[in-house]
């Protein structure tokens, strides 16, 4: 928070050229951040007759570096861990911008950033293959919520499909950057997997949920409580909650009649 009031502080002389001295709070004048600034001659302080003053810029150019340089995240409004890390001690301090990492497994031959990448290589040499994402072209595309069921999803999803886990989660960021003829989710049947579900298809209406032909069964069998570890029962979003698509509709109701949920582990054998 501190870093943050100093952002500011620097900010304000940036846009307006002078702050008065009153506006500047103790907390600010005692860090060494505020020493630097005027021993190396960024900024000068210049009393009044009355008292008090204004700090005025001094150097702008230097300056502008200077801030450019402490606070990387305000350069296009650009949010990673380290531009947070740097500007506010803390890497979760801002938003922070989806960096598209994405792994991709599958043995279809896709457009992958603008370059053919045969995946059915990478998929049989490693298991899977990682990439930044720019860009995707592919026949059939199905994203897949958790890793280990990313893992094993084609024993359970038709051939013919590349499959894609999504560092961090799914993200209209990656959703976007990708075209198919057909998507699919794979998500846990809980409120979270559903809004998942309902974002992909936001963006590509054409969107499908896969469900396993067993859902009964093992919603009976192997379903797990609604609530999290700390006791409370995990809430639907706004859009999960409105949304009138039967399989939504089916799902939602089966989680606020049983307090259970299937999670997509329970599907494989």
């Amino acid at each position: 928070m501190q870093n943050k009031t100093f952002k500011n502080f620097v900010k304000k002389i940036l846009n307006e050229g002078k702050i008065s001295a009153s506006q500047v709070g103790n907390s600010i004048k005692r860090t060494s951040d505020f020493t630097t600034l005027i021993n190396g001659g960024f900024i000068e302080h210049l009393p009044a007759k009355t008292g008090g003053g204004n700090f005025y810029i001094k150097n702008k150019e230097a300056l502008e570096k200077y801030f450019a340089d402490k606070f990387p995240s305000e350069n296009g409004n650009v949010f990673t861990a380290v531009g947070n890390v740097n500007s506010m001690r803390n890497t979760k301090a801002g938003k922070r911008e989806s960096q598209n990492v994405i792994l991709i497994r599958g043995q279809e031959i896709v457009l992958l950033n603008g370059i053919e990448t045969d995946l059915k290589k990478y998929t049989y040499a490693y298991g899977t293959f990682s990439a930044t994402l720019k860009s995707l072209e592919a026949n059939k595309v199905c994203f897949v919520e958790n890793l280990d069921s990313y893992l094993l999803a084609e024993q359970v999803i038709k051939k013919g499909f590349v499959f894609i886990h999504t560092y961090g989660g799914i993200g209209k960021s990656v959703v976007s950057k990708t075209k198919a003829k057909e998507i699919l989710v794979f998500p846990d049947y809980d409120f979270k997997g559903l809004h998942n579900y309902l974002l992909v298809k936001s963006v590509f209406p054409n969107t499908h949920l896969f469900v396993p032909n067993n859902y009964e069964t093992l919603l009976q069998s192997k379903s797990r409580t609604i609530k999290t570890k700390q006791g409370r029962a995990q809430q639907p979003s706004k859009t999960v909650l409105e949304c009138e698509e039967e399989v939504v509709v089916k799902i939602r109701t089966d989680i606020f009649k049983t307090g259970h949920f299937v999670e997509q582990q329970a599907i494989f054998k």
